[in-house]
């Protein structure tokens, strides 16, 4: 049985959780998988938003979608379902920009009004929106968070990047603790004085040389931008440690499906064993595994009219589609049984067009 095998099918996940999350290696057809599961979940009467951070657009090109985004990043694109799906469907698209949620948290999330001009016109406002490490995935998080917290949203489906930059983005909430409410920062709000002196009697020798070296080389005007820029931030998150645990708690809850997209051959399955054992230590549990593109099930004989030498080489085609056929079947029933945990293996074939229309998503969800 090709599509939605006897071990459990994706279906059932897209009506009784809140999240998928699509997880896997580069080239794998992850992204087409997230848009199908979104495109059959709306159909079938749900409110789906599907979420990308992937910049070259694969998702958006796969939905058929394009530039048109509202002001908070998200599209409504349920036309693109037609007049047969569910009336009470709906499908929405977002593709993270970083700097505007970014911005967005901290209209949000500012005390006051002086906070939220401190943080804007603070002259590193401009680099760390745009280039501090873990930065544009801990925002992706965000985002993921506030549309979770949305009533009219009944399922977000998140394509992540690949396997390669994962592991950065599920960390990325400890990274931006650890960025900008870490040790060294916080003997840095300690040492420095608004006065531009630094507390002597605060900290060690150490620190003292280290900080009144970083104030000359930088400027103590610099030193006090970053100190005022990192106190602003604090207030904006009410503690990043605090909010980098209730992200992680979104992340982990019983309301999140993780899905392993995956092709069944045997380097990309090498890699992703090793990233579910990495998920494994993050706290995050794999729910099921869809192998992409997989030949279909044995080929037929060619049939007796057919010429000798045609019937010869359909013959040596079939034995070797035949063969990929067996080993792959080897390799998912290998992962299905020495797997613990997993409520769905799943397996899609190789299609004859390329998934990037709607129909095409479709039939790609009938196999889910």
């Amino acid at each position: 049985m090709i599509g939605g095998t006897d071990h459990g099918a994706v279906d059932p996940f897209l009506h009784r959780r809140r999240i998928i999350v699509c997880v896997g290696a580069g080239g794998v057809g992850k992204t087409t998988l997230a848009a199908s599961m979104a495109v059959k979940a709306a159909r079938e009467g749900r409110r789906v938003v599907c979420l990308t951070i992937d910049p070259a657009r694969r998702l958006a090109d796969s939905l058929g979608v394009g530039n048109e985004r509202g002001t908070d990043g998200i599209a409504d694109v349920t036309s693109i379902l037609g007049p047969a799906a569910h009336p009470q469907g709906r499908l929405s698209f977002g593709m993270l920009d970083t700097k505007q949620a970014f911005a967005e948290v901290i209209r949000q999330r500012a005390s006051s009004q002086a906070v939220m001009e401190r943080i804007f016109h603070n002259r590193l406002y401009r680099y760390v929106s745009g280039s501090l490490s873990g930065l544009q995935e801990y925002m992706a998080l965000e985002k993921l968070c506030a549309i979770a917290d949305d009533p009219n949203v009944e399922l977000i489906v998140l394509d992540t990047p690949p396997t390669a930059n994962a592991i950065d983005f599920f960390t990325a909430p400890q990274r931006m603790v650890e960025a900008l409410d870490g040790k060294l920062v916080r003997l840095m709000r300690r040492a420095y004085g608004h006065a531009g002196r630094f507390g002597i009697d605060l900290v060690g020798r150490w620190a003292q040389v280290i900080f009144r070296t970083i104030g000359r080389i930088a400027g103590v005007e610099l030193v006090g931008e970053m100190v005022d820029f990192v106190d602003a931030l604090s207030d904006l998150f009410g503690g990043f440690g605090i909010r980098a645990r209730q992200v992680e708690q979104v992340l982990t809850s019983e309301e999140v499906a993780f899905f392993l997209v995956t092709t069944p051959d045997r380097a990309t399955l090498r890699e992703t064993r090793e990233f579910r054992h990495r998920l494994h230590q993050l706290g995050l549990m794999v729910d099921g595994v869809i192998f992409n593109r997989a030949h279909h099930p044995q080929a037929p004989p060619p049939p007796d009219i057919v010429d000798s030498d045609i019937a010869g080489e359909m013959e040596r085609i079939n034995r070797e589609w035949n063969s990929a056929f067996n080993q792959e079947r080897v390799m998912i029933d290998r992962v299905r049984d020495a797997w613990d945990g997993l409520e769905a293996v799943t397996i899609v074939p190789l299609l004859a067009e390329g998934a990037t229309r709607v129909d095409s998503l479709d039939q790609i969800g009938n196999y889910l």
